[in-house]
Formats: C-alpha cells, structure tokens, sequence
C-alpha cells in the first residue's frame, strides 16, 4: 500500500491515512500516538525501538526519492513527522 502510493508533494494527507492504516495492522501505530505500553520499563523500551526501527523502514520506504535524501539523516520516526508536517503545512493533517 505505502511503495505503491509513494508520498510526494501532492498527497500528503492520503500517505499519512494510508501510514496510520498499516502501522495500525502491524500493531506500530504505538509508535505514531507516542503512547507508554503497558509492560516494565525496559520491555516497553525495547518494543518501542523495535516498533520505531520498523516505522522508519516503512516511511524511508514510502517516499520518493527526492523526499529520502532529504529525511535519510532523520534516525527517529518522530523526527522524520515533525519534518514533513513542517514540508507539508498547508496540506490538511489527519487525526490519528
């Protein structure tokens, strides 16, 4: 769904539904709502970094190429939405 609807200028709102639809199938969506699970502190550490690592792929994955040079320096899935969001302001964001 994300390598076949690249994100590029136009669509930005589309990826990011389309984002938050496969996150959630493979239960990472955790890693979008920045929420604690519920589980010891370093159990919940290490899911949240694996899940963050995954999430990376997928987004670095889901970009043309002109948006991956520009976010490949981002390591943090959180880093790499601050700055399309900041890309993409005048787009409409969705609620997750």
């Amino acid at each position: 769904m994300l390598t076949e609807n690249k994100l590029n200028e136009n669509k930005y709102k589309g990826w990011k539904r389309n984002l938050i639809i496969v996150l959630s199938c493979k239960k990472l969506k955790i890693v979008h709502d920045n929420k604690c699970l519920p589980a010891t502190q370093a159990k919940a550490r290490k899911r949240r970094k694996e899940s963050d690592e995954i999430t990376h792929y997928y987004m670095m994955a889901s970009v043309t190429s002109t948006l991956y040079k520009q976010l490949e320096s981002c390591k943090a899935t959180k880093v790499i939405l601050d700055n399309l969001e900041d890309m993409f302001e005048g787009q409409a964001t969705l609620a997750p």
